[in-house]
């Protein structure tokens, strides 16, 4: 198939700023379905719009996730489901962690051009600090709650007849698929087959493995690594990321650093609801989210670029 280049912008503008700060103290012994809960009931995924009615682009692409991925699975399953190609996530660090006891954390509003979310986190002879883009973060959170871990593919039911082209086989997190970064991610998806074509079948964007600390949770542009297979053999030649990286355009080097950005705060976020960063302050995280709320819903997909979606994925 060929692929017509976008450009498509992911607005990163938010509504205002409003900063604050919160300081870690051991919390009230609370499952990790609790923190979870919290989360999905204060983020809304369901915003309200034309491009979202049936038949839209944004309610294929809804419906066949649920279809294609109605439980979590493991990292190794999803990467070896002939439905995922795309974008794929960890749920958490490798081996068996050893929590970290957090002596402050804080998340503070900073605007600017861009609004931003200052996280700064300390325990004994670590920290962090980091800044992310802020309409981001609800996106990341919800989908740490909810543990799947495709982002956004591609490939979702490519073995049924009938298939035409990339919108009959998009699907997309709940938590992004009626925002703008669902724009980023069928972008950096379909970049993907500018460098992988005759190396396999599936292509995908992972998240690399790492180890629990607060080093892990900073601003980097290094966690993910382009890999593909065919059947259940590896087919990722060397060098594979580097010529995929280098082959992005400028706005795509912009989303890659989001995307970057995402998949540092669904770490956080996850190794909190795991209990692997102990005392970590979720009443104000909580807060934190429900200011962020209508950033996110500002940044929702328009009738305009869910036209344009469509248009990219139907060649």
């Amino acid at each position: 198939m060929v692929h017509r280049s976008t450009r498509c912008a992911v607005l990163l503008a938010v509504l205002f700023g409003v900063g604050f700060a919160c300081f870690a103290a051991r919390l009230p012994a609370d499952d990790a379905r609790g923190f979870s809960k919290r989360i999905k009931q204060t983020v809304n995924p369901n915003f309200e719009g034309d491009q979202f009615a049936a038949n839209t682009i944004a309610r294929q692409m809804s419906n066949r996730y649920n279809d294609a991925f109605p439980t979590a699975a493991t990292f190794q399953q999803n990467f070896s489901s002939d439905n995922v190609g795309g974008i794929l996530l960890r749920l958490k660090p490798d081996g068996t962690p050893k929590p970290i006891e957090l002596k402050s954390a804080s998340f503070r509003i900073e605007n600017g051009d861009i609004d931003r979310v200052l996280f700064k986190l300390t325990a004994d002879g670590q920290q962090s600090e980091f800044r992310v883009p802020a309409t981001i973060i609800p996106a990341a959170a919800l989908m740490a709650a909810d543990k799947r871990l495709v982002l956004l593919t591609l490939s979702a039911f490519s073995n049924r007849p009938g298939v035409r082209s990339h919108a009959d086989l998009a699907a997309a997190h709940p938590a992004i698929v009626k925002h703008q970064l669902v724009y980023m991610g069928a972008s950096l998806d379909l970049s993907l087959q500018n460098v992988m074509n005759g190396h396999g079948v599936n292509y995908v964007l992972c998240e690399k493995p790492w180890k629990l600390s607060l080093k892990e949770f900073s601003d980097r542009d290094d966690l993910f690594k382009v890999r593909c297979r065919v059947g259940r053999a590896e087919t990722t030649p060397p060098g594979m990321t580097e010529a995929w990286r280098d082959s992005l355009a400028n706005k795509q080097r912009e989303w890659f650093t989001v995307l970057n950005n995402f998949a540092t705060v669904h770490r956080l976020v996850r190794a909190a609801i795991d209990r692997n960063l102990v005392g970590f302050p979720e009443d104000e995280f909580i807060k934190l989210l429900k200011q962020l709320q209508p950033i996110y819903e500002k940044h929702k997909l328009t009738k305009d670029q869910a036209t344009e979606l469509q248009t990219l994925l139907a060649h």
